[in-house]
């Protein structure tokens, strides 16, 4: 396997890490300057709590935010030895595998050190062949090799709690949480936490969610050398998620994480173009 280190991509882990230290240090200042010192401190609480979980359960949130199940051989054998194999091509310890019981055809992993997971839908084991199952799991595996994954869950992943209070605290200000007798503070504070800690979250992100994407896609190919694969893979993941029956629009917070954007709308997009990724992989395959 062809695998050198990628500096731009290096360069840009560095920079998410400091615009993220940078844009938690501005919500604590801004908080401790602006409102009531124990509103403050319960921010500061809530941003540590994010840190932490980010760093040493992030597995777990991955897990139950969005369903996946952990599998073994027996249930997913294909799935199973695949990642098995390519784990080994690629020199990695084979990550735990989970799927999630979603229509829609996409994928990711998440997590830091030996607390990692690889996660596909029931819809993309449906949906791609045998050889674009093959590239998938390259590209996610490729995010492990990189260590841009542990990165992404470092600077992003507290996005990921405070986007799912958001979504929380949206369901409290229904009529039908009035009429079950739920708390509007409850709403009101997990809005109140949730929304700076995601904004803090999201330059980091954003600096290395688009770049980190082209990164997987050629370490991709370096494990699998099927580019044609990949740009098949991708295809068929994109016209899928954009389709009206997409069920993962409420994990919005997990975007950056999968291999294709589930709401391409978004007014940040957290992946580049997939006709530009497609366009860069045939490019391979033409030069191969």
């Amino acid at each position: 396997m062809d695998w050198s280190p990628d500096r731009r991509l290096q360069g840009r882990m560095l920079l998410a890490l400091a615009l993220t230290l940078v844009g938690y240090a501005a919500l604590l200042w801004i908080a401790f300057s602006t409102v009531p010192t124990a509103v403050a401190l319960l921010i500061c609480g809530a941003l540590a709590v994010a840190l932490i979980a980010s760093v040493t359960r992030a597995d777990l949130i991955t897990y139950v935010a969005t369903g996946a199940v952990a599998i073994d051989r027996d249930q997913y054998p294909l799935l199973y030895e695949t990642t098995e194999r390519l784990a080994r091509q690629a020199d990695l310890p084979r990550p735990p595998i989970a799927v999630i019981p979603a229509d829609e055809a996409n994928a990711l992993s998440a997590g830091t050190g030996n607390r990692t997971v690889v996660c596909v839908t029931t819809g993309l084991l449906r949906s791609l062949s045998e050889d674009e199952l093959e590239a998938v799991l390259a590209h996610e595996l490729a995010h492990l090799k990189n260590e841009d994954s542990t990165v992404m869950t470092v600077a992003g992943f507290p996005m990921v709690v405070s986007a799912v209070a958001l979504s929380t605290a949206r369901r409290t200000f229904t009529p039908a949480s009035f009429l079950l007798g739920i708390p509007l503070w409850i709403g009101l504070t997990l809005l109140f936490v949730g929304l700076p800690v995601y904004l803090a979250s999201l330059p980091g992100t954003l600096v290395l969610s688009r770049y980190r994407e082209y990164a997987a896609d050629r370490g991709a190919v370096a494990i699998t050398g099927k580019p044609f694969a990949l740009a098949s893979a991708l295809a068929t993941l994109h016209a899928e998620s954009s389709a009206p029956e997409t069920d993962l629009r409420s994990v919005a917070g997990f975007n950056a994480f999968r291999i294709v954007p589930t709401d391409s709308m978004s007014p940040f997009s957290t992946h580049p173009p997939t006709h530009r990724r497609i366009e860069r992989l045939r490019e391979q395959f033409t030069d191969r």
